[in-house]
């Protein structure tokens, strides 16, 4: 089997199948999370002495959490999912994404938001929206990160890639194959973060013709 005989029509539609995975976990664990992360990032400001320690520690410690040693820890303590409630149980893999990235969302999310309202506050509202950026690069990560599924047999689209790529025996065309999905990777990367760089460039221009009319 050659690199193009395996990107067959069979091939894509499951290379398609476990990418939605992969979006579908990176957008829920930002919907999920980053809302939590603001209310610490504003506990973290404006919150008592002894709130504001706790919250550092609890940041430092999602901050040092892999994301791979997070899923395999779940992967492990949720087995095959019959002790979590009918609708999480029949959608483990997801789960494992989104709470084996959750840690990586929380700390990065707090210290996007922290200075966010450190900018606001300080009445620099352009810096203050670079959250959306901010928001875009965590998105990216997100999406690659939700790979290290494959190491504990979570259907996305990396373990498909791997699966594949073992019926390949020559390493040339094994290296084309791999070569050839990682572009179809970062393409879907890049358009599905695309809305969040529009969002941020409306809103830049908005903010300089504001800007340039008070001066």
């Amino acid at each position: 089997m050659t690199a193009f005989d395996a990107l067959s029509v069979d091939f894509l539609t499951e290379f398609l199948v476990g990418l939605r995975l992969n979006l579908l976990s990176a957008l829920m664990t930002l919907l999920l999370f980053l809302p939590v992360a603001f209310v610490l990032a504003l506990g973290l400001r404006a919150g008592p002495r002894p709130l504001r320690l706790l919250l550092r520690g609890i940041r430092a410690v999602m901050h040092a959490t892999p994301v791979f040693i997070a899923m395999f820890f779940l992967a492990g303590m949720l087995g095959d999912g019959t002790r979590l409630p009918p609708l999480l149980g029949h959608n483990l893999p997801l789960v494992i994404l989104i709470l084996g990235s959750a840690p990586f969302v929380l700390s990065y999310g707090i210290n996007l938001f922290d200075a966010m309202l450190r900018k606001r506050a300080e009445g620099d509202h352009r810096a203050a929206w670079l959250i959306l950026p901010g928001i875009g690069r965590a998105t990216q990560v997100l999406i690659s990160t939700s790979c290290l599924g494959a190491a504990i047999g979570v259907p996305e689209a990396m373990s498909v890639v791997m699966y594949t790529s073992e019926q390949i025996p020559d390493p040339a065309n094994r290296m084309v194959f791999f070569a050839v999905c990682g572009v179809l990777f970062i393409l879907a990367q890049r358009l599905f973060v695309l809305p969040i760089r529009i969002s941020h460039g409306v809103v830049d221009r908005r903010l300089r013709r504001v800007a340039a009319a008070q001066t």
